[in-house]
């Protein structure tokens, strides 16, 4: 027959049809209704449990007989009573609350669907059912004038009887030699023509059958124990509350619970009702161990037997691979995500199956030859677990695998080869987070209250919103954390080095970036194996994706042997210094490229749709081995990279993950790359002649007190020739393509030749518009005619040769050279080392960039760095700042600190522990924890003193002892958990403290107890004379204990060791003139290490180029401080040592603060002070000079008085000289201190601290004085 016979039962109206052999009983009094004294047989089933009748030795040959049951139960779904086999059967089910009677005798099955008006029949109250068949023979009807067997069928459910029949020419008894099957099967999904996969759950009474020889009485024997009769599970024969498999929902993508391995290697089913209206989410999925996975094996090789379920699109789509070949099949013809109940049922044996979907069966067969699915890993439901993303490599075939896709919705009534899965319990057994125990759907739209933040776009999820942040710059579920932003100056990068190599069919890639620069290398993908990629790159402005798989490898088809890669191109003048957003979607062979919201599709030729990559790069491409043609480096800004739901350049910031190495500069940087310095305006470089035929772009930046001077020049074939240059303090673009010479000024809205950085772009597209740029301010013009430039010669960047200005064309202006700074110089994609690869160099044309300024002003050191004037410049002191570098400006040693804890020690000698009166703390970080100790201080055991710098609830505090009180100080108003970079400076001057957090104000604290020398000076007036020196000494002593931070013994940093660890990146930490970071990187033999921890900054694992490894990282800069104080410092020398890391502060070492601080200032006490320093050596040792010395007190009251007269004297030589110098100073002369270059050189740039000047220690405390500079604190 076409479909099931539907049936509807009415109670009040019913059509009573009888039929032979008792089918005329029914009626109102077959109701159930207890027999008075008539034992009752009850069974309880809970889906694993039935029996069965063995009929091998009385097989049944009937042509009439009869089956009666009565059920109650709260399922939709379950197995009553089969028997029979191949094409003799019969079956009785329960199938979405309704009853389902399949009839074969040979000739086709017969299905009779019967369900009642109102309701449902699981309602967990009793209903009677009969079936009853009869043999008729009747007359045919018309040219068929001959008899046919007819048979009729009866089903009565609660007393009221429909009868249905058909006509079968070949009619054979029904013969059963099998079982009979009374509340489930061994395997329900397998029985001949079951409409159902599961076992019966709920209560079965008094189910008989009998025909014209014998009855059976089948409840009766199984509770009687009768030896046919074979029992199944923990069955109950008595009626108990059997419950409903509860729904549960999965409220989040990372929701899933883990159910037990799944033993299906020949046949199995799986039943399942879901709900939900989100269009992706991964169901069901379970993996094998991969055949041949070992050390070398070859990754092709490795194949994994899989089954899974996911939606894709609103779409159900079935995966199912058992070794020899995987299939994908769309088991539903239209979208299952409308948010109603969906019932699915899949059914296998061997390599053939089905999948239903709401009743519509699809077969499916799989490929290969391998008929048996051997799966070792446990069934997922709902998604995968996060730490590994399960233990095995996921199949690329699953899609919501690769993509994080987990299921978001309900899910009820799973059952597993027939037997029921509890998942409520199974939820609250795990402990599985964002799995709810109930089903409900929400009417509120979620979007309706706007919870998306920062112009992020809400949609409409099960029960909740979904938030896209891409393009906002944030992150988080409302799009509420800001994302990292990386800068980028050339020669730096970011790679993702994943620990297992990674096989996708399916991404999605999105990233925001901000350039100038019309060519670079943005993302790609790499692999140490094969040609596959995945790249974003800037090309001529354009956004240009590549993506390559690489099917010679694998072995693709013939016909798409050879085939290119596929590339697209969206946007144009992407390189405008602005943000942009770029976001890729692959799913198989279809490729997405959107840029800002304008979307460019493309269709992959040959079947291979493989990703093979290990390795995520940004900024530089370092694994060149399959590429011919390598992406120009990136200059400029990312943030907000995300592949594949993960956000890679956070969680590297983060020390989420291990994997990452990088150098490129954390936060919104001014990028100045390879700079050069012209230092007079006779030098200059020449290079090769200048590729722009067609078109051209050229970007460069540049810094210059001079108001004239030539940039670049390059003369060609008849008249054609380019030329940059500086006219009066704005920029000129003069050029000739063969129609006469043109003019081009820049609009900028003042001179540029104001000592600040400028860029300057300039471009020629192939329709012959020509576009002058000076920061943001930009010029075009189209000129007709002649369209290329033929140029010839060589390329002059900075001047040319005195005879050569005197033949330059009448509208170029230059007659001399610049004298400045130059960089990021890009010749249409090209970043030329200007000083390798200059075929000539003329004059002094020298690396790096320093302003000519050389005067203490405020915007002299960055962030609160301390000017130092000297007499030929300045130099800052960094060592509070969390910065280094000749401005504070460069990032301090930054390390990161992974989710397992890690701790960085540095333990003083036991004989060099210093006692400190006063201390200096600064720290960089960033972090998303609300609690964690950053840095503790202890002193030698049994002493108690210590300091400890924390974070609490978010904020930061610091508490220390150095006496007997704990004295806390914190900063409650800055919020220090939000993953921006912040600083940190605590100082300590006794009892009394101050903390400042970034620009915040200072934060001071006071103990109680200052005024006791009130109360002493008026008790003082009582202590008998010869009393008091006793007592005075007493009385100092007492607050030396007091206020002295006794035998420091070590710093830890990182908090492991309290049970507090931090996770996040810490920078530029200096303690006393300890910077122990920095000792950590030189691997100083005082340090040790442990833990999850990461040096920023360490090389790349492939060979670059000089210029490429010279790179220093920097910790973020998303914050900028300009807050002014007042602290004064004092210049002080150590007692000799070797020159290490821990000298490296500059002259303001009042942070050593060692012993001497803490000796009274009364002559006659000092022979008993013992001060001792921060790191001394051991004795006869001595630094060279410039070695930081501890000065102690002269106690000659003599010696002062020279020392004063001789300073006042030497004050006055040295202002006249100063004024000396000042009058003949050479005003027009650029002058550039080497030791500050812009660009560090290759020691700093590998990660190491500039070890700083300073001066030679002075021979007496007097000449100190009289030598000490002047401060200004920025």
């Amino acid at each position: 027959m076409e479909g099931p016979a539907h049936l509807t039962l009415n109670s009040e109206v019913g059509s009573l049809l009888f039929s032979e052999g008792g089918a005329g009983r029914g009626g109102a009094s077959d109701v159930h209704q207890p027999t008075k004294g008539k034992e009752e047989f009850v069974a309880t089933f809970k889906g694993n449990e039935f029996f069965c009748y063995d009929l091998s030795h009385n097989p049944i040959q009937s042509s009439t007989d009869e089956i009666t049951l009565a059920f109650r139960t709260l399922q939709r779904n379950g197995l009553m009573l089969h028997t029979g086999k191949s094409a003799d059967y019969v079956n009785l089910s329960l199938k979405s609350g309704a009853v389902w009677l399949v009839i074969n005798l040979g000739s086709g099955a017969f299905e009779a669907l019967v369900e009642p008006v109102n309701g449902k029949f699981n309602d967990n109250a009793w209903h009677d059912v009969r079936v009853t068949r009869n043999l008729r023979q009747h007359a045919g009807i018309g040219h068929a004038m001959v008899n046919k067997l007819h048979y009729l069928v009866t089903i009565s459910v609660d007393g009221i009887l429909t009868t249905t029949g058909y006509t079968q020419e070949d009619y054979t008894m029904l013969g059963s030699d099998d079982f009979f099957y009374i509340g489930g099967s061994p395997n329900t999904a397998d029985l001949p023509g079951s409409p159902v996969s599961n076992n019966f759950m709920g209560c079965l009474k008094d189910v008989v059958y009998k025909n014209n020889d014998f009855k059976l009485e089948l409840s009766r024997l199984a509770k009687e124990g009768d030896p046919k009769m074979k029992l199944q599970g923990d069955l109950s024969f008595r009626c108990e509350d059997v419950a409903a498999l509860d729904p549960v929902t999965f409220e989040s993508p990372e929701a899933f619970v883990a159910l037990p391995r799944w033993s299906a290697k020949r046949t199995g089913s799986i039943s399942l009702d879901f709900r939900t209206t989100e269009p992706n989410g991964l169901l069901l999925f379970s993996q094998g161990r991969r055949a041949g996975a070992g050390a070398g094996s070859h990754s092709t090789a490795q194949r994994a037997d899989y089954f899974a379920m996911e939606l894709l699109d609103g779409y159900l789509y079935l995966l199912l691979d058992m070794g020899s070949g995987g299939i994908k099949l769309r088991a539903s013809s239209r979208k299952v995500n409308d948010g109603e109940w969906c019932h699915v049922d899949f059914q296998r044996d061997g390599r053939k199956g089905s999948i239903s979907v709401n009743s519509r069966s699809t077969p499916f067969l799989a490929t290969g030859e391998s008929e048996i699915l051997d799966l070792e890993s446990e069934l997922y439901l709902g998604g995968l677990p996060e730490g590994g993303r399960v233990d095995l490599p996921l199949p690329p075939e699953v899609w919501t695998a690769a993509l994080r896709a987990g299921y978001v919705g309900c899910v009820r009534d799973l059952f597993i080869d027939g037997r029921s899965r509890d998942l409520r319990s199974l939820a609250e057994a795990q402990g599985a987070v964002g799995v709810a125990p109930f089903c409900s759907r929400e009417t509120l739209k979620q979007c309706a209250s706007a919870p998306c933040r920062n112009g992020g776009i809400c949609r409409e999820g099960w029960n909740r919103f979904v938030c896209d942040c891409i393009g906002t710059g944030f992150l988080g579920r409302v799009c509420e954390r800001e994302a990292t932003v990386l800068s980028y100056d050339g020669s730096m990068y970011m790679k993702i080095m994943l620990p297992n190599a990674m096989h996708t069919e399916a991404e999605d890639v999105s990233l925001r970036f901000m350039s100038q620069r019309a060519y670079g290398l943005m993302m790609a993908t790499t692999s140490r194996e094969s040609a596959d990629t995945l790249r974003l790159e800037l090309d001529g402005g354009q956004m240009k994706l590549t993506v390559n798989l690489d099917c010679l490898r694998v072995g693709c088809a013939p016909s798409a042997t050879g085939k290119g890669p596929e590339t697209l191109f969206a946007g144009h003048k992407l390189n405008d210094n602005e943000w942009h957003t770029v976001r890729v979607v692959r799913r198989g062979k279809s490729l997405q490229l959107s840029v800002d919201n304008v979307t460019v599709e493309g269709q992959m030729a040959g079947a291979h749709t493989r990703l093979e990559f290990h390795n995520i790069e940004t900024g530089i491409m370092t694994e060149r081995r399959f590429i011919s043609v390598v992406p120009s480096n990136f200059i400029g800004h990312l943030s907000g990279l995300v592949f594949n739901g993960q956000p890679y350049m956070d969680q590297c910031k983060d020390g989420d993950i291990t994997y990452c190495e990088l150098n490129a500069r954390f936060g919104l940087r001014a990028i100045v790359a390879d700079p050069v310095t012209f230092k007079s305006r006779s030098s200059y470089l020449a290079l090769a002649t200048l590729q722009a035929y067609a078109s051209m772009h050229l970007f460069f930046q540049f810094k210059t007190t001079a108001p004239d001077g030539l940039l670049l020049f390059n003369s060609g074939n008849g008249n054609d020739f380019i030329v940059i240059e500086l006219v009066k303090g704005y920029i000129h673009y003069v050029f000739d393509l063969g129609n006469g010479p043109s003019l081009m000024k820049g609009n900028s809205d003042k001179p540029v030749n104001d000592n600040q950085w400028h860029n300057v772009v300039v471009s020629r597209d192939p329709g012959n518009v020509h576009t002058l740029k000076i920061d943001s301010r930009t010029v075009t013009q189209h000129s007709n005619g002649a369209r290329n430039l033929d140029l010839k010669g060589e390329l002059y960047i900075g001047g040319l040769s005195k005879n050569m200005f005197n033949n330059l064309p009448k509208l170029v202006a230059s007659r001399d050279g610049f004298q400045g700074c130059l960089a990021s110089v890009d010749l249409n994609g090209r970043l030329p080392d200007l000083i390798a690869d200059a075929l000539h160099r003329i004059g002094q044309v020298e690396r790096g960039c320093d302003g000519p300024s050389t005067t203490c002003t405020e915007e002299s050191c960055a962030n609160q760095g301390v000017c130092l004037q000297q007499w030929d410049g300045f130099t800052c002191d960094c060592t509070m700042t969390s910065y280094g570098g000749p401005i504070c400006n460069d990032p301090g040693t930054t390390y990161i600190f992974g989710k397992g804890g890690a701790l960085i020690t540095y333990t003083w000698p036991p004989n060099d522990r210093p006692s400190t009166r006063m201390d200096r703390l600064a720290v960089g970080f960033s972090t998303h924890q609300r609690s964690a100790v950053l840095v503790r201080v202890d002193s030698a055991s049994g002493l108690g003193d210590y300091l400890q710098l924390h974070i609490d609830q978010g904020t930061v505090g610091v508490i220390f002892n150095v006496g007997t009180d704990d004295i806390t100080i914190d900063e409650p108003n800055a919020i220090v958990s939000d993953g921006k970079y912040h600083v940190v400076r605590f100082t300590r001057s006794g009892g009394n403290a101050t903390l400042q957090v970034d620009s915040w104000p200072v934060n001071e604290r006071y103990p109680a107890g200052n005024f006791d020398n009130e109360r002493l000076a008026i008790a003082r007036q009582r202590i008998p004379y010869r009393l008091g020196r006793v007592v005075d000494e007493w009385l100092l002593d007492k607050g030396r204990q007091l206020t002295i931070f006794n035998s420091q013994a070590a710093i830890k940093i990182g908090g492991r060791d309290q049970g507090r660890p931090f996770q996040g990146q810490v920078s530029g930490l200096y303690y006393n003139g300890l910077k122990v970071l920095a000792l950590a990187a030189e691997s100083d033999p005082n340090v040790r290490t442990e833990g999850h921890l990461r040096l920023v900054g360490e090389g790349p694992s492939v060979l670059l180029s000089a210029e490429t490894t010279a790179t220093t990282l920097l910790a973020d800069m998303a914050t900028t401080i300009m807050e002014t104080t007042t602290t004064m410092a004092t210049t002080t020398t150590r007692r000799g040592r070797s020159p290490t890391l821990r000298d490296s502060t500059t002259q303001n070492t009042d942070d050593l603060l060692v012993a001497s601080a803490e000796c009274p200032s009364d002559d006659e006490d000092l022979e008993e002070c013992e001060p001792s320093t921060a790191n001394p050596t051991g004795p006869g040792e001595r630094g060279p000079p410039g070695a930081v010395e501890v000065i102690r007190e002269s106690s000659s009251t003599t010696g002062m008085v020279v020392g004063i007269v001789a300073a006042a004297a030497l004050c006055i030589l040295i202002l006249l000289y100063a004024m000396y110098k000042y009058r003949n100073r050479d005003e027009g002369s650029y002058q550039v201190d080497q030791s500050r270059n812009y660009i560090s050189n290759s020691a700093q740039s590998n990660g190491a601290v500039v070890k700083e000047k300073a001066p030679a220690a002075p021979k007496t405390p007097s000449k100190a004085k009289k030598n000490k500079d002047k401060e200004y604190y920025v």
